[in-house]
């Protein structure tokens, strides 16, 4: 064919039927239906189902009838008048006038004797749709129609290919024969890439066991193979050693994926195909089309239906017209990468994503701490929880060991919806653009990641282990090394901990430090050589403000925070109409809790 990289890239189904007919003057003429409406095609992955109206606008393409889809064995070509096509209520219908070619007359003969027994058409998809489930896609337009091909061996044993003798006029009881007529086939794949690895395990068996079965046969009956049996053995051996090394092949790539899925990463191909649709995917786009009601297209409307099917598969129920799924937030690095004391956020969404999704997933303070989270959770979660430590004795050789005292209970983890709105003039919606998407995301996160935030360290310091309450009195080196003792004497790991203080308790550590009563402990950002995070998400002991407070621990082992699904965003376009508004209002689903108490260690109300 002219565009050989367009015909590797077709698509191939065997869902139709033809006859063999001898019309006046011997010609010989193949007819029959290349493609059957409303008949579901089983890909591996998913269902396909051809609409009614898909051809109407290929009908006039350059399509050539061949032989197992092999353009070198070309029957008939639709420009030259050879090969006709049409559309009826059943599907696509054609009717291809054989050649005087030696090759053409033997494929009539074996079509006649029932050998071939199947047909086959390639094409490239230009519209399609999917169920709310994605389990079924519906083929509405096929871009360019490639070939109408009567096959040896289909895809697909649904259909099914009619030989026989037709005179002109042609009884029903005739037809009714023909029509129930029992042949024989083994099945395999055109296209094995859209077969999953027990369907290449069970076709890789059928060959095997026909392979057997003419074995058999031959032996039993103490005679040679036929040479039709010795093509169609060969044939099954050439399938079972193609076979074996595309089952070896895809059963290291699924031994690699589920390797990949315990260390909490993607495979490339998954990580191309997200960075993919990222890039593609445009905040303002969906907006403006949900404020005039109009259903997203493209990459928002892939991740829309992502987003939704996450939802429903954790029991959650969306309430906006956008979505961002789990996989487009959480797919770079290791989900724990950001715990490894360096803050630098590698836990995240790389830096080469767009600002609408980078911004979107912009780390909270919890994280940044190290706090241990789960992202895309599922259901309600239950960590094990130590509750009393376990404490050895020694004793002699011969004495009765004594109880370690060690005591367990849960944690139970169950999606909390946080919400934020913010409101944007309809121009700057309706202005787009990369950095209008990226405002609007950071604005939103932030609302979402400051009740977070407030919530995490609101947990930690209501259940520290240890917790000291100076009631307005000063603060001195000794309180600080006090908290240090306290986790340590807890199991805490003191190389993982980090300080996070309030605004107030910033200004007094960091005004001690000039006077010099505690310069030894408080250098720049840090305590006693400690990172330190100072945000107002940790709320000060008093409401005026006056006095401060300090969190120190082992956050990863202290709290556990859980994200459940993406992010959720509805658009509301009426409620502020009158002001040329649209308000955007955010929905995220998190849980958190303490871990282990005796990890953290909280300071209060203390003064300079």
């Amino acid at each position: 064919m002219e565009n050989n990289q367009q015909y590797k890239d077709a698509e191939k189904r065997t869902m139709g039927t033809i006859e063999v007919r001898e019309a006046e003057g011997n010609d010989m003429i193949l007819e029959g239906y290349a493609a059957v409406y409303n008949s579901e095609t089983d890909l591996g992955h998913f269902r396909e189902v051809i609409q009614p109206g898909a051809f109407d606008d290929v009908l006039n393409d350059d399509v050539r009838a061949l032989i197992n889809h092999d353009p070198n064995l070309i029957l008939g070509r639709t420009t030259n008048g050879t090969l006709e096509l049409s559309v009826d209520e059943r599907g696509l219908k054609y009717r291809v006038k054989l050649g005087g070619q030696q090759y053409a007359k033997d494929f009539y003969e074996s079509v006649k004797r029932g050998d071939i027994s199947q047909s086959s058409f390639a094409f490239t998809i230009d519209k399609q749709s999917w169920n709310e489930e994605r389990t079924v896609r519906s083929v509405d337009k096929v871009r360019q129609l490639l070939d109408v091909s009567p096959v040896t061996y289909p895809a697909y044993a649904a259909a099914t290919v009619q030989a026989r003798d037709q005179q002109p006029e042609l009884n029903d009881a005739t037809n009714t024969e023909v029509a129930d007529l029992d042949t024989t086939v083994i099945e395999t794949q055109t296209n094995p890439t859209t077969m999953n690895l027990n369907e290449m395990k069970a076709t890789r068996a059928k060959h095997a066991d026909r392979y057997e079965e003419l074995v058999n046969v031959a032996e039993t009956e103490n005679r040679d193979w036929t040479n039709n049996e010795k093509e169609e053995a060969d044939l099954c051996k050439r399938e079972v050693e193609r076979l074996d090394g595309k089952i070896e092949r895809r059963q290291a790539h699924e031994d690699m994926i589920a390797r990949q899925a315990q260390m909490g990463g993607t495979s490339v191909s998954e990580a191309k195909e997200i960075n993919k649709i990222n890039r593609s995917f445009s905040l303002s786009r969906a907006v403006q089309a949900a404020s005039f009601g109009k259903a997203l297209e493209g990459a928002e409307a892939e991740w829309q239906q992502e987003a939704a099917k996450e939802y429903q598969m954790r029991g959650l129920q969306m309430s906006g017209q956008i979505g961002i799924p789990a996989s487009a937030l959480y797919r770079a690095g290791g989900a724990d990468d950001f715990q490894a004391g360096s803050g630098d956020g590698s836990g995240f969404v790389a830096t080469t994503v767009p600002g609408v999704i980078d911004a979107l997933r912009t780390p909270t303070m919890a994280e940044r701490v190290g706090v241990t989270t789960i992202n895309n959770a599922t259901g309600n979660l239950k960590f094990p929880r130590v509750s009393a430590k376990a404490a050895g004795t020694e004793e002699t050789e011969v004495s009765a060991d004594a109880a370690s005292g060690l005591e367990l209970d849960e944690v139970t983890l169950s999606p909390i919806r946080v919400a934020a709105n913010t409101k944007y003039s309809k121009q700057l919606i309706l202005q787009g653009g990369a950095q209008v998407d990226a405002m609007i995301s950071r604005e939103l996160a932030a609302g979402i990641n400051e009740t977070i935030d407030k919530a995490v360290f609101a947990a930690a310091a209501a259940n520290a282990g240890n917790s000291t309450d100076k009631a307005g009195g000063s603060v001195a080196a000794s309180d600080l090394y006090a908290m240090q003792k306290a986790v340590l004497q807890a199991g805490g790991d003191l190389s993982a901990c980090a300080f996070v203080a309030s605004p107030t308790a910033m200004q007094i550590l960091k005004g001690e430090a000039a006077v010099a009563s505690v310069s030894a402990l408080v250098e720049g950002n840090a305590i006693d050589g400690y990172s330190t995070y100072y945000t107002p998400n940790l709320v000060d002991a008093d409401t005026v403000g006056t006095t401060g407070a300090v969190l120190f621990g082992d956050f990863g082992l202290g709290m556990v925070l859980a994200f459940f699904g993406g992010i959720d965003l509805l658009v509301d376009p009426y409620s502020n109409a009158g002001t040329a508004q649209i308000a955007l209002h955010v929905n995220k689903f998190y849980d958190t809790d303490v871990r282990q108490a005796g990890a953290l260690s909280y300071l209060k109300d203390f003064i300079a």
